[in-house]
């Protein structure tokens, strides 16, 4: 009570600029109006049948043969995809894919954080899912006869900022950069970033592998 702060060097209109530099530069761009695939979807390839997901091509999967999948509700960190630059069954760097995750007020990970943040492991597999949905959407599975088993090796990230409790919506962007594939094995890496309204979360680079 009873304090005052001036900034001087600044006026209105350079401040608004500064924020609308802010607010258009930190934010991917805005979602088409149906996602690409839906939680309805996603909930089909982490448990249910895999062709409901990507089509005939994982029809095999459905019955008897084993995938590796994406993990089951309630640690199924994926809404939807929003928008893929790669193509379906094709193994190859580059292009970008979007994917979200809404953060209701009530979500089980928030009450049992009790700290106001999202905690670290959603927020980690908010980063990686989108990761192995591009790998099977690119076809991985179908790369050997044989059973594959999918693993994370390692990475390398900077969280940017905490992730508060009403952050809402997370958005994650990751892309494929290259892949090595001998015989049975395959191994993948890829760039990720996950956005929130402040800007920038979590951003770094990450690989998994494929291995019987």
């Amino acid at each position: 009570q009873g304090m005052s702060l001036q900034l001087k060097g600044a006026t209105r209109e350079s401040l608004a600029r500064f924020w609308a530099g802010r607010r258009t530069g930190a934010v991917p761009a805005a979602a088409p109006a149906a996602p690409l695939f839906t939680r309805a979807q996603l909930e089909a390839f982490a448990c249910g049948r895999p062709s409901e997901a990507f089509g005939p091509p994982y029809a095999p999967f459905d019955a008897g043969r084993f995938i590796a999948r994406l993990p089951a509700p309630p640690y199924l960190c994926v809404d939807r995809v929003l928008r893929t630059e790669n193509a379906p069954w094709v193994l190859a760097p580059g292009g970008w894919t979007e994917a979200e995750l809404d953060v209701p007020p009530d979500a089980w990970h928030l009450t049992a954080e009790r700290t106001g943040l999202v905690p670290y492991c959603i927020l980690l597999e908010a980063a990686l899912q989108p990761c192995g949905w591009l790998a099977a959407r690119m076809g991985s599975a179908l790369k050997s006869r044989k059973p594959l088993h999918f693993r994370n090796l390692g990475g390398k990230a900077v969280q940017h900022r905490e992730v508060p409790a009403a952050i809402g919506t997370l958005r994650t962007r990751v892309r494929l950069t290259r892949f090595s594939e001998v015989r049975d094995m395959l191994v993948q890496h890829f760039d990720f970033e996950v956005h929130g309204r402040p800007g920038l979360i979590y951003g770094g680079s990450t690989y998994f592998g494929f291995f019987t």
